[in-house]
């Protein structure tokens, strides 16, 4: 945990002990301050760890009333030991702020989604969700030394914590989502797939995406996009489920790489249908790969169909975590082209 230090003053004290507060107690009994956790903005967890399970660490985090709701969960994959001692903060000079700062771009850039400790709880505890948390990990020499041509395209969401190609004195990063099923941790995803993520819950606010040229394939066109309507979700249930969800998205095209006319209606609707069918294809492999691959609805679907039934028994008796496993989706996506930042051709 990281609380409100000076950056130039952080220490990262380990100790191995039978449980946390034992933990918190022998180092009272080192240090000449008494460990305060009022101000702790983030809780990491190692990759290893989490596949084996944390439900009682974050069942004593909630029971203790010092660590604030808000705070956010990591999951690093790296050792959290690592992870925290390669923070290096360089626009802030307290750590708590820095940690409170850098988590708050997944809502301009959707590359990952933030996962409060409060959430966390309640979807753990929740019959029809699961838990995520904030993918993290430590940018290297090694991620720098990409084939950047090999990724052309995708080079904005394909990536997860530890493999984006920047070069910075902020040697770790959050890109991605863990998810979880019930206490442990069962897959990643990419930062894609966060979008994709924060658009079937609603809780997506802008993000700018790279695609190829719907004019020319070898070359890409950068899409700023939000949500124009909230997302419509519609559940059926014959043999399996059958889920439909109806997407509102509004861009702006801020670069390419091509002259563009965007003054012109049908160019502006072949980007327009472009966008729309590249975002739902990003869609059903994110909702594919939740529900055949990790068999976890994180996106809570569940929820929306609890309403049929007049009993939580009767609710019960549906076995929705086991039905979404078996679950087809179709994704419509509609898009509007705003043109009011224009790439006019000579």
């Amino acid at each position: 945990m990281v609380g409100s230090q000076q950056f130039t003053s952080t220490i990262v004290t380990t100790v191995e002990c039978s449980s946390f507060e034992a933990g918190i107690n022998l180092i009272n009994s080192y240090i000449s301050k008494q460990v305060n956790l009022s101000h702790s903005k983030i809780i990491v967890f190692s990759e290893e760890l989490a596949k084996e399970g944390i439900s009682k660490y974050i069942s004593t985090f909630i029971n203790n009333v010092e660590i604030r709701p808000d705070c956010n969960i990591i999951v690093s994959r790296c050792k959290a030991e690592d992870f925290l001692n390669n923070s290096s903060p360089s626009l802030e000079m307290l750590s708590a702020r820095y940690y409170e700062q850098v988590l708050t771009s997944s809502e301009y850039t959707g590359l990952t989604s933030n996962s409060t400790l409060t959430n966390f709880y309640s979807s753990y505890k929740d019959y029809s969700s699961y838990p995520i948390a904030i993918l993290g990990g430590i940018n290297s020499d090694e991620t720098h030394n990409v084939d950047l041509k090999k990724s052309y395209v995708d080079l904005n969401g394909s990536y997860k914590a530890d493999e984006t190609p920047i070069e910075n004195k902020t040697n770790i990063e959050f890109t991605g989502i863990a998810v979880f099923n019930e206490d442990k941790l069962v897959g990643e995803l990419t930062g894609i797939d966060s979008i994709c993520h924060l658009l079937c819950t609603n809780k997506f606010n802008s993000s700018i995406i790279s695609i190829p040229s719907p004019f020319n394939q070898n070359q890409i066109l950068d899409i700023s996009i939000s949500q124009s309507k909230k997302t419509k979700k519609n559940i059926e249930l014959i043999n399996s489920p059958y889920i439909t969800l109806d997407v509102y998205l509004q861009g702006i095209v801020v670069s390419s790489e091509n002259k563009l006319n965007l003054t012109n209606e049908n160019d502006i609707k072949t980007i327009e249908k472009y966008v729309s069918s590249y975002m739902e294809n990003k869609i059903l492999d994110y909702l594919y790969a939740t529900s055949k691959k990790y068999h976890t609805d994180i996106d809570s679907f569940g929820k929306s169909i609890a309403y049929k039934f007049l009993t939580v028994e009767d609710y019960s008796k549906l076995n929705w975590p086991h039905m979404y496993v078996d679950s087809f989706f179709h994704v419509n996506v509609n898009t509007q082209i705003i043109n009011g930042s224009l790439l006019v051709q000579n």
